[in-house]
């Protein structure tokens, strides 16, 4: 019966979107925080490369599981599920789903469905991508509270996997379970029902205390970008982002600009090597001038972090390696550009011009060419190849010799 609902799901949107053209490719997705619950103000990413649609086209997200927000407007979407274009064919939508959806967090909590169905589209429905689930959180928070752990680290994206090995342009989170992490020989949750309480903070580095944010506790700034917060399920979340992003500037007080660390120059950051990361747990507390102060705290801990690993550079190559007139001949490019989208070639043999397009998906655009028909009565030695992405950006100039045939 699941599969049967679950199928049914997929298929509901279909019913409704009459003469718009359906893609079959769906964006990759993934959300900053890394895990959150549906009551706290999350940013899905969608990664639209290779879906099929113009680069920085406006697109607009349909919904509907587990409510269908703007229903009825399939033809003319509304202003509200319009997304932001991040740029590099990567969209944003930041919503605090329990309002976005206008229902509350125990909606969020049927164990029927595997996450947010959707699918995006241009305004007025001519163009709709692949059906897809966006990520929730449900099975993390569950697990993290069945494990018995104090705390845990997600990082990454849950398409390809959240690790608590963490890396530097990765969403993190890093969960407490209040009722088991302590600091000294209280839990959180004990602490907190102290009288001097205020909330709890950290105090974080890179590379052992290399790249600060530092715990200024006299500064409101500081105290909502590095304390804990208390989720809806009973949980603290210390919600870091983007850890590049997190520790490339420290708030300072009020009126005065971040201070910015090396990670805030793109050179450095493109230089710098991630080992690990310090962290320290604290209690804020008031002292008896009503000032915020260090109470108990956690000492040094560290995590180890993961290596990441980067997407290749472009590689053309061409087969056979060695040409003739007569052979039948393949252009391949891997590894392309996010927004190279189908690449154009244009080939010069003596008084012949060969052009085309080199279609396929990031990773691999390939055609393959008849050069014994193409070529047939014409004199040339060689191939002038030009091949250029879809904004005419020259991404190729070589020259192919061609032998004689045996």
């Amino acid at each position: 019966m699941k599969k049967i609902f679950l199928a049914l799901m997929c298929l509901f949107p279909l019913v409704l979107f009459g003469q718009g053209t359906e893609l079959s490719t769906a964006p990759k997705c993934w959300t900053v925080p890394a895990v959150f619950t549906a009551d706290e103000e999350v940013t899905f990413y969608y990664d639209m490369t290779d879906v099929g649609f113009q680069e920085g086209v406006d697109l607009y997200l349909w919904a509907w599981q587990p409510t269908e927000p703007d229903a009825g407007h399939g033809g003319n979407s509304s202003d509200f599920a319009k997304l932001e274009y991040v740029g590099n064919n990567i969209y944003k939508k930041t919503m605090i789903p329990t309002q976005y959806f206008h229902c509350d967090v125990s909606k969020f909590e049927d164990a029927e469905w595997p996450g947010f169905w959707q699918r995006l589209k241009t305004k007025d429905g001519s163009l709709w991508s692949g059906v897809f689930a966006a990520p929730d959180s449900r099975l993390e928070f569950a697990n993290f509270k069945k494990s018995g752990a104090g705390i845990t680290f997600f990082s990454g994206k849950k398409s390809t996997g959240l690790t608590e090995k963490f890396t530097l342009d990765e969403p993190l989170t890093v969960l407490f379970n209040p009722d088991v992490y302590k600091l000294g020989d209280k839990t959180l949750t004990e602490l907190a029902k102290d009288a001097d309480f205020v909330q709890f903070g950290v105090h974080s580095a890179l590379n052992d205390w290399t790249v600060q944010q530092t715990l200024d506790v006299w500064r409101p700034a500081v105290l909502k970008k590095a304390g804990l917060k208390k989720l809806s399920n009973g949980l603290y979340a210390w919600n870091v982002g983007i850890p590049s992003e997190y520790y490339a500037y420290n708030p300072q007080d009020a009126g005065q600009a971040d201070k910015p660390t090396i990670l805030a120059d793109p050179d450095q950051k493109a230089s710098f090597q991630l080992e690990n990361m310090n962290y320290i747990i604290i209690k804020v507390i008031k002292d008896a001038n009503g000032a915020n102060q260090w109470g108990v705290n956690s000492g040094d801990q560290k995590q180890k972090a993961g290596s990441a690993a980067p997407y290749p550079d472009p590689m053309f190559s061409y087969f056979p390696t060695r040409v003739s007139a007569k052979d039948i001949l393949t252009l391949t490019r891997e590894y392309n550009e996010r927004t190279s989208g189908d690449l154009k070639y244009t080939i010069v043999a003596g008084s012949k011009t060969l052009t085309g397009t080199m279609s396929g998906v990031r990773d691999k655009r390939e055609v393959t060419l008849d050069l014994n028909k193409e070529l047939k009565g014409v004199k040339a030695s060689e191939l002038k190849l030009t091949i250029k992405e879809q904004h005419d950006r020259v991404v190729v100039e070589s020259t192919i010799p061609l032998v004689v045939a045996d």
